[in-house]
């Protein structure tokens, strides 16, 4: 957005505050207490720093945090939706478990609806399903690009929703990565943006639990505004930012993005489209005429009936 005259940018921003679901305001506890007791927390004594499977030394700086292929999660809980496939793109449906079986069908970026019929396996390092073909007879797809389909009444309904919110926040406002990693999703980890069009940092359930000592830097992407790219860890840049809104009077607010499309098209990606969220949004204060204000998204995938943490996307004002 082009800088304007102060007026201006006034009126532009407290829309934000704006909800088509009923806002749940929060006041800050002291102490902060997770919804369930919190872990006993790991060592701290030495500090390692985990991207795939090498540890990397201090300041050094990289475009992202890559993860380990997963371990497999057994079950099926029909229907599944597809995910991470890319506007424009198909999600593959194969004769076979693995990328060398010819393509029987596709499925579209936001297909809902699909059914696993029950086997699966491994390939080239990744867990193949087989479905239920829409074209007829069965196929087999990357688990990777599926998710448990749950409507939005209920999960905006789910109490188990809300207490994980609530974990989430005591994680950040206590730094207790042992209480993180139990809240992150087994399949698909942790997608986290400092910027929403910068880079996406997966964390897996291992490296979510050392973030908060991790010296490990990375290159979120360019700062709004300003342009300049930021590079630095998760506790320089990350968590003071994830701590302002989670420690302030906040809201919750159900599969709504507010007006943050206003500072940001498309503020939930396109490829999350079938994964539930909630915006936590902090009002900016009349210090600065509102303009401070804060919000972040919270992606939330079920994972064997369960609601994991998926994604983290942060917003604020942009000049």
């Amino acid at each position: 957005m082009k800088k304007t005259a102060l007026t201006c940018l006034i009126i532009l921003t407290l829309a934000a505050c704006a909800s088509q679901q009923p806002a749940v305001t929060s006041t800050p506890l002291a102490p902060v207490e997770p919804a369930t007791p919190l872990p006993t927390l790991i060592p701290t004594s030495t500090l390692y720093v985990v991207t795939s499977t090498a540890v990397m030394p201090t300041n050094t700086v990289a475009p992202a945090v890559t993860s380990t292929p997963l371990p497999p999660v057994t079950g099926i809980n029909n229907p599944y939706a597809v995910i991470l496939v890319s506007a424009g793109d198909v999600l593959n449906i194969r004769s076979g478990a693995g990328t060398g079986f010819s393509i029987v069908g596709a499925l579209s970026p936001s297909a809902t609806g699909v059914i696993r019929t029950g086997p699966e396996a491994n390939a080239g390092g990744n867990r193949w399903v087989e479905i239920q073909n829409p074209s007829g007879g069965t196929g087999w797809v990357n688990a990777k690009f599926l998710t448990e389909q749950v409507g939005s009444s209920t999960f905006c309904a789910d109490p188990r929703v809300t207490d994980l919110l609530s974990n989430v926040r005591a994680a950040m406002l206590n730094s207790n990565g042992e209480l993180l990693a139990s809240l992150v999703s087994p399949e698909h980890g942790l997608d986290l943006r400092l910027w929403r069009w910068g880079t996406v940092a997966n964390y897996t359930l291992k490296e979510s639990a050392w973030v908060f000592g991790s010296d490990y830097e990375v290159s979120w992407g360019p700062a709004p505004g300003s342009g300049a790219d930021t590079v630095g860890t998760f506790s320089e840049h990350v968590l003071p930012k994830l701590q302002e809104v989670f420690g302030a009077n906040y809201s919750q607010h159900c599969n709504d993005t507010l007006d943050l499309a206003t500072f940001s098209t498309q503020p939930w990606p396109l490829e999350y489209s079938n994964v539930n969220f909630y915006t936590v949004y902090k009002p900016g204060s009349d210090q600065y005429g509102g303009l401070d204000w804060r919000a972040w998204t919270v992606g939330v995938e079920y994972v064997q009936g369960k609601p994991t943490l998926f994604a983290l996307i942060n917003y604020q004002w942009e000049p």
